[in-house]
């Protein structure tokens, strides 16, 4: 059975209201003690959003990401905000980022965005019945929105044009329902 590491003492790194990089010192199951740089954000969850319409067509955006300088298709979705409920953050980045909100939602699942380096966790919410119901955005998307036929989904992801791994993780779960 694999044992986990034992932590003991934490140096903050880059404390940034974006970002948080923290250097772990911890003892591994062998005895052997070392420094793990992880990331220690301060929002523990966030949501990505499946919207289907009334056609059953998913809601993708493109937005530009600046790291990979890409335009780059995704769902809409964001930081779940300490003590809100996930739907309910789900439904005010739904409502920010595409002007409606989801009479009918749920959790489908979660993954974590990137295991090696942090804790946070994505959760996928899938959300239907729409309705239209617009809230401020954030100065930094600049959003496209598309209804797309889940066919079509497939079919860019099979070009390659779908290649946001959150994008990829929550259809996953959807496809699995």
């Amino acid at each position: 059975m694999l044992e986990k590491w034992k932590f003991i003492e934490r140096k903050v790194l880059l404390d940034h209201p974006r970002m948080k990089i923290v250097e772990d010192y911890v003892k591994l199951p062998n005895g052997k003690q070392i420094n793990y740089i992880l990331e220690a954000s301060t929002d523990k969850a966030s949501v990505a959003i499946i919207a289907i319409n009334d056609k059953n067509e998913i809601l993708l955006q493109k937005e530009y990401s600046y790291p990979p300088n890409e335009v780059l298709f995704q769902l809409p979705g964001g930081a779940v905000k300490e003590s809100e409920e996930i739907v309910v953050a789900a439904n005010r980045e739904l409502s920010e980022e595409s002007g409606y909100i989801g009479k009918n939602c749920q959790i489908i699942g979660y993954f974590y965005l990137n295991n090696r380096r942090s804790d946070r966790k994505q959760y996928v919410i899938l959300c239907r019945d729409l309705i239209k119901k617009k809230q401020s955005h954030d100065d930094e998307e600049i959003i496209e929105s598309i209804w797309v036929s889940l066919d079509k989904v497939d079919q860019l992801i099979k070009e390659n044009k779908i290649t946001n791994v959150s994008l990829l993780a929550a259809l996953r779960l959807y496809n699995a329902l």
